[in-house]
C-alpha cells in the first residue's frame, strides 16, 4: 500500500558533522525513523545517501540493520538538490510509473525525525487511503507543517516535471486544493535534529 524514500545525501553542515547515525536510544536517527515506518507496515523504504564515505557508513549501517525492506540507493551528484535525491530514491523503487500503476502511495521524509510515531504514519496513510481523491496529505502539529509527506499513486509522475530549485514544494502549491491537512498529537513530525541544539533538546543520545 505504501512505500518510502528517505533522502539522506546531505552535508549535516549546521550539525557540523554526520548526524544521521548518531545514536538515539539502541538505535540512530536514521535507524528510529525506518523502524517507525516499517512498524507502520511501509515497504520498501529506500534509503538515498550520497556517494562519499558518508554514504558509504550508512550503507554499511542499512546492511546489517536488520529493518525489513530497508534499501539502499546513491545520488551519484546530490549537489543538484534535494530533488535529485527523492528522485534516485523513487528509481530504486521501479519508477515512478511503475508505482502509479501498482497504486503505492509515496512517503517522503528526512531522515532525522527521531521522534516519529508508528501510529502517525498509519493515521496519515488512513485518511490517504478512505478520503476520495486526495493528492497529498501532511501531518500537523499545532499549526506547523511536518512529515512523511504522502502522495498519492496518481501523482507521482509528477515529480518528474518539478523544478529542482522548487523541489517538492512545487507541487504542494500545484495542488493546493487538494491537501489534506492531520491534525496530529504528535512532536514527532516536526521536530527535525538539524543542529547539535536540537539533539540536545530532543534527549536524543543513550
Amino acid at each position: 500500500m505504501a512505500v518510502a524514500v528517505l533522502p539522506a545525501a546531505g552535508a549535516s553542515r549546521r550539525m557540523g558533522r554526520p548526524k544521521l547515525l548518531l545514536p538515539v536510544g539502541d538505535t540512530t536517527l536514521v535507524g528510529a525513523v525506518a523502524a517507525s515506518l516499517r512498524r507502520a507496515a511501509v515497504s520498501p523504504i529506500v534509503l538515498v545517501t550520497a556517494p562519499d564515505a558518508n554514504g558509504g557508513a550508512l550503507r554499511d549501517w542499512a546492511r546489517g540493520a536488520g529493518i525489513e525492506g530497508l534499501r539502499v540507493a546513491v545520488n551519484p551528484a546530490p549537489e543538484r538538490g534535494m530533488l535529485s535525491t527523492i528522485r534516485e530514491g523513487i528509481a530504486a523503487l521501479g519508477g515512478a510509473a511503475d508505482l502509479a500503476e501498482r497504486g503505492e502511495i509515496l512517503l517522503v521524509t528526512p531522515a532525522d525525525l527521531p521522534g516519529l510515531r508508528p501510529e502517525s504514519v498509519r493515521q496519515l496513510l488512513h485518511f490517504m487511503v478512505t478520503a476520495d481523491g486526495t493528492a497529498l496529505a501532511v501531518p500537523v502539529h499545532r499549526g506547523r507543517r511536518g512529515h512523511p509527506l504522502a502522495i498519492a499513486p496518481f501523482l507521482i509522475p509528477e515529480i518528474g516535471e518539478l523544478d529542482p530549485d522548487v523541489g517538492l514544494r512545487q507541487l504542494l502549491d500545484r495542488h493546493a486544493d487538494e491537501v489534506i491537512e492531520v491534525e496530529m498529537d504528535d512532536p514527532g513530525v516536526v521536530e527535525d535534529v538539524d543542529t547539535p541544539e536540537d539533539y540536545a533538546r530532543l534527549g536524543c543520545a543513550s
